[in-house]
C-alpha cells in the first residue's frame, strides 16, 4: 500500500511516490474533455429521444412533416454515444496524465490544441449535416466521410501526445495505460478498416462489404471498451490507494482477453454469412470469459467504492453498483442470443438491439459517469466559495429510476425481439410474415414510454453537471450531508 504524497481534494488516494504539482494546462485538458463527453451524451440522448417517439405512429406522423426520422436521428444518437464514451475515456486519459506528467511542453499544447479543434470542427459538422440528410448509412459511421479527417488528425496528436508522455515506460506502467495505448491504436486501425467501402471493390461485393464493416465494428467497440476498461481499473486504483490493483490477475486477465475479443467478437454477429464454425466458437467462447470478468473486475471497484466514507461518492457507488448488475444481466443475455439456433431466431430484430443498449447503458456509460463524477467532484471541490451537495437524495432516487426505466426498456426490446423472431420462424415458409396485431399495438408506445422517462433521468442528471462544468468559478461541493 502506498501512502498518498498529496491528496488530491475529491479524497481519491494518489498512489504516486512523488507527487507532481498540478499542471493547469492539463487539468484544463481534463475538463475540457469532461465537459465534451458530457456534451456529447446531451446530443446523443437528444436524438434517442426523437428515435423513440418516432417508433409510435401517430407522432411519426407528426415528426414526418418536419422531416424527422430515423434515417438521421438513430445515427445523431448512436454516433453521439460512441463520442461520450470515447471523450469520457479521453478525461480520465488526461487526468492520470495529470498524475505523472510534468508541465506541458510547448509542441504537446499545440498537438492538444489541434486534436480539441478538430474534434469540436468533426462534431459540429456532424451533428449539423446529418440532420439535413447527409449520411452514409454505415454503422457507427452514418456520418460523410469528409468528418473522419479531423477525426483521425485530432486522434494522431492523441497518440502522439500519450505515447509522448508514457514513452519507455509503457510496458512497465499500470495495466490501465497499457489498455489506454491499445485502445488508442486499436482506434486507428479500425477506423481506417471502417473506409474500406470506399473502395469500389470493396463496395461492390456485399458480402465482403459486409464481413469487413461487421469485423470493423467489432474492433471499434473493443478499442473503447478498452478505453472504459482502464478507466475502470484507474479509477479502483485511486479508490483503494493500492497501486496493487492495477497489476493484478484480473485486471491483467481483463486486459487480455478484451484484446482478443476485439479480433473475435464479430463473428457471432455474422453467423448468417458463410463462415467457419471454429471462428463462431472462438467469437462466443472468448465473448463469454471476457463479461465474466469485467463482471468481477466491477464488483471489486464497487466494493472499494463502498469502502469510502465521503458523502459525495455516492454517486460513484450508485453508478459502479448498478453496472454490476447490469453486467450479470448481458452475461445472461449474451449466452442465449450467442448460442446459433436461438441467433438464427432473434438475429435482426430488436433483441440484438436491446442487448447492445443494454451493454452501452448499463455497462460503458455506468462505469464512464461513475468515473466523470470523480473529476466533477474534484473540479468544484478545488475552487470556489460556495457549498452546493454534489449528491443528495434527488440524485440518488434518479439514478434508480435511470437504471429501472432504462431495464424496461432495454428488457422490451427483448420481448419484441424474441416474438418477431419466433412468429418469424413459424411462419410458412413463402409466407409473408405478419406481426401479432397486440405486439404491433404495444410495442412502439411501451418503447416510446420507457425510452423517454430514460432520457428524463439521464437530462436532470447532465443538467445537475453542466453548471458545475461550465461554470465560471466551480462551486465547491459540500463534504456533509446532502
Amino acid at each position: 500500500m502506498s501512502s498518498p504524497a498529496l491528496a488530491p481534494p475529491f479524497g481519491l488516494h494518489d498512489t504516486r511516490p512523488n507527487a507532481l504539482p498540478p499542471c493547469p494546462a492539463r487539468k484544463y485538458a481534463t475538463l475540457t474533455f469532461t465537459r465534451g463527453a458530457v456534451v456529447a451524451l446531451g446530443i446523443g440522448l437528444f436524438g434517442g429521444l426523437l428515435s423513440v417517439a418516432y417508433t409510435v405512429p401517430a407522432i411519426a406522423a407528426l415528426l414526418e412533416p418536419l422531416g424527422i426520422d430515423l434515417r438521421w436521428t438513430r445515427p445523431l444518437h448512436t454516433i453521439f454515444g460512441v463520442a461520450f464514451v470515447f471523450l469520457g475515456g479521453q478525461a480520465l486519459v488526461h487526468r492520470y496524465l495529470q498524475d505523472v506528467a510534468g508541465p506541458i511542453t510547448e509542441p504537446e499544447r499545440w498537438r492538444l490544441r489541434i486534436q480539441v479543434i478538430c474534434w469540436a470542427v468533426a462534431g459540429s459538422g456532424i451533428a449539423l449535416t446529418l440532420p439535413l440528410g447527409i449520411t452514409t448509412g454505415r454503422e457507427y459511421m452514418s456520418f460523410h466521410p469528409i468528418w473522419s479527417i479531423p477525426i483521425l488528425v485530432g486522434w494522431l496528436c492523441f497518440v502522439w501526445n500519450f505515447f509522448g508522455v508514457v514513452g519507455r515506460d509503457f510496458w512497465r506502467s499500470p495495466v490501465f495505460v497499457t489498455m489506454w495505448g491499445v485502445g488508442a491504436l486499436f482506434f486507428l486501425y479500425t477506423f481506417v478498416e471502417q473506409h474500406l467501402w470506399l473502395i469500389p471493390e470493396v463496395f461492390q461485393d456485399p458480402i465482403v462489404d459486409r464481413r469487413i464493416q461487421w469485423k470493423a465494428t467489432g474492433t471499434l467497440v473493443g478499442s473503447f471498451n478498452l478505453f472504459v476498461y482502464g478507466a475502470l481499473v484507474y479509477v479502483g486504483e485511486r479508490l483503494s490507494g493500492d497501486n496493487s490493483y492495477s497489476r493484478s490477475r484480473v485486471a491483467y486477465a481483463l486486459l487480455g482477453v478484451g484484446l482478443l475479443n476485439s479480433f473475435t467478437n464479430y463473428a457471432h454477429h455474422t453467423y448468417h454469412l458463410p463462415q467457419s464454425h471454429l471462428v463462431k466458437w472462438v467469437a462466443f467462447t472468448v465473448s463469454m470469459l471476457e463479461i465474466i470478468i469485467l463482471f468481477r473486475a466491477i464488483t471489486d471497484v464497487w466494493k472499494l467504492a463502498l469502502d469510502t466514507t465521503d458523502r459525495p461518492f455516492c454517486q460513484v457507488r450508485a453508478f459502479f453498483g448498478a453496472a454490476k448488475w447490469w453486467s450479470m444481466a448481458m452475461l445472461f443475455t449474451s449466452l442465449l442470443i450467442s448460442i446459433p439456433p436461438l441467433n438464427t431466431i432473434v438475429h435482426g430484430t430488436y433483441a440484438i438491439a436491446g442487448h447492445a443498449m443494454g451493454t452501452m447503458i448499463g455497462i460503458d456509460t455506468m462505469v464512464l459517469m461513475g468515473a466523470l463524477t470523480t473529476i466533477i467532484a474534484e473540479n468544484i471541490r478545488s475552487t470556489g466559495d460556495r457549498p452546493t451537495p454534489l449528491h443528495t437524495g434527488g440524485v440518488r432516487r434518479t439514478v434508480f429510476a435511470l437504471n429501472i426505466a432504462a431495464f424496461g426498456m432495454v428488457a422490451w426490446l427483448h420481448v419484441v425481439g424474441v416474438v418477431d423472431g419466433v412468429s418469424r420462424y413459424l411462419t410458412p415458409q413463402g409466407a409473408i410474415y405478419v406481426r401479432p396485431e397486440w405486439l404491433s399495438a404495444s410495442s412502439g408506445p411501451i418503447f416510446a414510454v420507457t425510452g423517454t422517462v430514460t432520457f428524463v433521468c439521464f437530462a436532470l442528471l447532465v443538467g445537475r453537471w453542466l453548471p458545475m462544468l461550465f461554470a465560471r468559478h466551480p462551486r465547491r461541493a459540500q463534504v456533509g450531508g446532502p
